[in-house]
């Protein structure tokens, strides 16, 4: 109908969509790694940038973050505000846009807003900030590190850690909070030490080179004041952090069962 009224061809607005697509795996494409029109989710509707719209208000659906780059400004939601450190929230739209899309994973889909509250959960603990964010101003302040951390938890070795249903909670927790702080740190050794350090293998884990013996199913773990407090949302914390994994795989069926009695 738009089209029709622009007097534009047909379909034109198709291809446009299909890019704008998160991507995703289904039977359409045979499990492939695509942007099916089908199964594939459009993004929720977002502020355009108001440099970028000439002063108006325009919501767009596509494959864009809530920082404009071209203007540095913070866009989310209507706001039009400038930001101070444009280089870290440049790199967390190009992160946004590029590597966690590729995964499947948006502003909306779950997992930059559990990052946001982990990070915001862990400065408070560290800087001993009581300063009570909403989830809107959570995501701007934190948004480069929220960002990261999302790549970080759904890199390939974080989800074989986290699928691996062998492995505790205990562990999942410490794992998450070296995690947010190897991000807070802003530290690529720090972040290359805690994939090294939680090594999982079936039913044991390793936790570095420093450990005399593997630690099993079980026993305990030292954490720190953010582990504690997140040990109990670890099953939340695994089903947001592997929604895009699990949605991927296809469903194994099992052959040679019997069938069931009417």
């Amino acid at each position: 109908m738009v089209a029709q009224l622009a007097g534009l061809p047909a379909n034109w607005f198709d291809e446009d969509d299909t890019r704008s697509r998160l991507f995703t795996r289904c039977m359409h494409s045979g499990w492939a790694h695509s942007q099916c029109a089908t199964c594939a989710a459009l993004p929720k509707p977002l502020t355009m940038c108001r440099r970028c719209a000439g002063g108006a208000h325009v919501e767009v659906q596509s494959r864009a973050g809530t920082f404009c780059a071209r203007h540095g400004r913070w866009h989310y939601d209507g706001r039009d505000d400038g930001i101070g450190t444009r280089a870290a929230y440049e790199r967390a739209e190009r992160c946004l846009t590029g590597t966690l899309w590729a995964r499947g994973i948006g502003l909306d889909t779950g997992e930059l807003e559990l990052a946001c509250q982990l990070i915001s959960t862990y400065r408070g603990l560290v800087d001993r900030d009581s300063f009570d964010r909403s989830a809107d101003q959570r995501l701007r302040d934190f948004y480069p590190d929220a960002i990261e951390l999302t790549a970080f938890l759904t890199a390939p070795w974080a989800q074989a850690f986290l699928r691996n249903r062998q492995i505790g909670h205990l562990p999942v927790a410490a794992m998450v909070e070296a995690s947010a702080a190897a991000v807070a740190s802003r530290s690529r050794s720090r972040l290359s030490s805690v994939r090294e350090t939680f090594l999982a293998s079936g039913r044991e884990l390793r936790l570095g080179e420093s450990a005399t013996r593997p630690l099993r199913h079980g026993r305990s773990v030292e954490m720190g004041s953010l582990g504690i407090l997140v040990r109990d949302s670890v099953p939340r914390i695994r089903a947001v952090f592997l929604r895009h994994d699990d949605a991927r795989r296809p469903l194994t069926t099992r052959r040679g069962r019997p069938p069931r009695r009417q």
